[in-house]
């Protein structure tokens, strides 16, 4: 589980299966500075989670790492910090 901000997010539009748009969501790990990223789909159930907090700045423990610098997009994590 790391902490971390985010630092960017890019709005794409989805040539899958789900098409659409997504948002494309860069963190920053607050232990070691290296980037993270994640994916974010207005169409799956776990937007309800991430719809509020889409914001550059905001801070985020208890977030998962999938694979590589991959952060879940199922985390359960916990906003420790709004933006300024």
């Amino acid at each position: 589980m790391i902490t971390a901000t985010i630092t960017k997010i890019q709005e794409k539009e989805s040539y899958s299966r789900y098409k659409g748009i997504y948002y494309l969501v860069y963190f920053k790990d607050n232990s070691n500075n290296k980037m993270c990223y994640t994916y974010i789909y207005p169409k799956m159930r776990n937007f309800v989670r991430w719809k509020n907090i889409l914001k550059e700045g905001i801070v985020l423990t208890g977030l998962e790492i999938y694979k590589g610098r991959l952060i879940n997009a199922d985390s359960r994590f916990t906003v420790v910090e709004k933006e300024k």
